[in-house]
């Protein structure tokens, strides 16, 4: 009997749609704050998209089918704020790209706007028909750690393996505090 590797620990892949000059605001803000190995995908019309590193300068994007672009992801999230700017077309083709690769879909809303007019409530039906989730936060800062966590959390540097036996006990000594040990 064979046994599967083992994970220590799994970095979701993590494509996120800005939902207009609102989402594009908030990826903004996300990558000041240090958010990170996330992919930023907008409209290039076609069924395709252009594509970048969330660090990334403008205009250093490549392009990709909405397709193959699921096909490399974990994850998909919709990033946004004014309803009036939801490109439901763009919104359509990639989530069904993404269903079809089996790619979880989610809306973030970060202190969303305009949902009271026929605009905002044709792309809140949109997203909630498109999606397998969306939340609505108050303050970017929330939407970055959410996105965070789907990621899998930051990761902390590695031990050195060299670390003297001393340093291996106050590492211990320290992982448990907090945990009930005394």
């Amino acid at each position: 009997m064979t046994s599967a590797p083992q994970r220590l620990s799994y970095e979701a892949r993590i494509l996120v749609v800005p939902l207009g000059a609102s989402g594009d605001a908030l990826v903004q803000s996300m990558a000041a704050d240090n958010l990170s190995n996330i992919r930023i995908v907008t409209d290039a019309g076609h069924s395709a998209a252009f594509v970048r590193d969330i660090h990334a300068a403008a205009g250093t994007e490549i392009t990709e089918t909405a397709a193959d672009l699921a096909a490399s992801a974990d994850m998909m999230i919709l990033l946004g704020a004014d309803l009036h700017q939801v490109p439901g077309d763009f919104v359509a083709t990639v989530a069904g790209a993404a269903r079809a690769n089996g790619v979880l879909l989610a809306g973030v809303l970060v202190d969303q706007q305009n949902w009271e007019s026929e605009q905002g409530a044709t792309a809140m039906a949109v997203l909630r028909r498109e999606l397998d989730m969306l939340v609505s936060v108050r303050e970017a800062s929330l939407a970055a750690a959410f996105i965070d966590v789907l990621k899998g959390g930051r990761r902390k540097p590695q031990a050195d393996p060299t670390t003297t036996e001393t340093g291996a006990a106050t590492a211990t000594t320290e992982e448990n505090t907090g945990r009930g040990a005394s």
